[in-house]
């Protein structure tokens, strides 16, 4: 292609790691690099994990420190590494692909060190991110109280040295615009993407999946900001005998969650699937009836695509960016944040009615064809353009 480029990414965030920043910055380097731009990834290494991932061609991935359990230090460590590993006046371009935590790449612009432009990309704000926490915990308080406030200020620093900041979702680029006063001309939304060849229908069925039932699925991390205590609440209020609801993932609330299904009555409809690995997901996604995940707060929410693809309507929450993933009425729909009773309306009038049912399966898959990661690489090239 002309006026290729070469771009310069700063992820703490990347495979074998996983979630949607890891796989946001994979996805978008490797689609960047079919369409001729070069990529230099700089990200950790991730001890007692093969960091060997295949990528394309043009993209290059350095691993220039090791993931550390503390995470303040561990993104210190990284910074510090970047500023004195990185040569930033090779590039074109400098794009940290997880705001705030790629915020080291201000360190040459702080310095006049670098000419390329820098692009940031918030997943949604830290400022959302710690309202949507309920503290039940040490961690939680510390996660809320301490590091947030330290990320939000972050945030407010990045914004002001940063040439175009890329908001996954319209919610966080108004967000951005509003609480942090960003020049709406340097803001932009351009979501997420989606691989519509790996996830596709699939006549294969996964074999957590009794096919002789009506299967809900909810894929997340077992934490408090998912909601899932909400979506075994609503799936108790759902008056379908041969209904099953499978919670994929893992967390410290398992054993919480688990006491919760059987206080409602429903333990044996409820079963806990553990960790799934990403090569059984579109198998996953096809197998069942109906994916859900009523969350707090959601940047985005990768998940809603990745089951949309496979032609399986969605139930998400009106929070955060979740509107932007889910098109409501078309490809699925959305709950207020607290609705157990309109969750479990949903879900009942989604699996009993057929011809509904179909129709949004059909525009789930268009959509998410709409959305590869080519079109979205287009869109982030064109940003990466008008920076320069």
């Amino acid at each position: 292609m002309s006026d290729a480029l070469r771009v310069c990414f700063i992820t703490k965030m990347y495979p074998p790691r996983t979630g949607g920043g890891a796989t946001y910055a994979y996805e978008l380097a490797n689609a960047l690099g079919e369409l001729g731009h070069e990529v230099d990834v700089y990200t950790q290494s991730v001890p007692g994990e093969d960091d060997d991932v295949s990528t394309h061609p043009n993209v290059t991935v350095t691993r220039i420190t090791k993931a550390r359990p503390l995470v303040v230090f561990s993104t210190l460590y990284f910074s510090i590494a970047c500023r004195f590993r990185i040569d930033f006046d090779e590039y074109d371009v400098i794009h940290g692909t997880l705001m705030p935590a790629s915020t080291i790449a201000l360190g040459p612009r702080l310095l006049d060190e670098a000419d390329a432009p820098l692009v940031l990309t918030s997943h949604g704000t830290s400022y959302d991110e710690a309202r949507s926490v309920d503290p039940q915990s040490p961690p939680d308080y510390l996660f809320k109280y301490v590091f947030h406030p330290i990320n939000v200020a972050l945030d407010a620093v990045a914004g002001r040295f940063a040439d175009h900041i890329i908001g996954v979702s319209d919610h966080t680029r108004e967000q951005l615009r509003d609480l942090y006063r960003f020049d709406p001309d340097d803001l932009t939304t351009v979501p997420p993407g989606i691989d519509a060849d790996r996830f596709r229908p699939t006549d294969e069925v996964h074999p957590a999946v009794d096919t002789d039932r009506e299967s809900i699925l909810v894929l997340s991390r077992l934490d408090p900001r998912k909601g899932i205590d909400k979506a075994i609440r609503a799936f108790a209020q759902l008056e379908r005998e041969d209904a099953e609801l499978l919670i994929a993932g893992t967390g410290r609330l398992e054993e919480s969650l688990r006491e919760l299904a059987a206080e409602l009555g429903v333990s044996d409809d409820v079963r806990f699937l553990g960790f799934v690995e990403d090569e059984e997901l579109p198998e996953l996604y096809s197998s069942v009836d109906l994916f859900m995940l009523p969350s707090e707060y959601e940047g985005f929410g990768i998940v809603f695509m990745e089951a949309m693809a496979c032609e399986t309507p969605v139930i998400g929450t009106e929070v955060g960016g979740v509107p932007t993933a889910v098109d409501d009425g078309e490809t699925g729909y959305l709950v207020p944040k607290d609705g157990i009773r309109e969750l479990a309306a949903r879900m009942d009038e989604l699996l009993g009615e057929p011809g509904e049912y179909e129709r949004m399966a059909d525009e789930s898959r268009t959509w998410a064809i709409n959305h590869d990661w080519t079109a979205i690489a287009e869109r982030v090239g064109r940003v990466y353009a008008e920076s320069r």
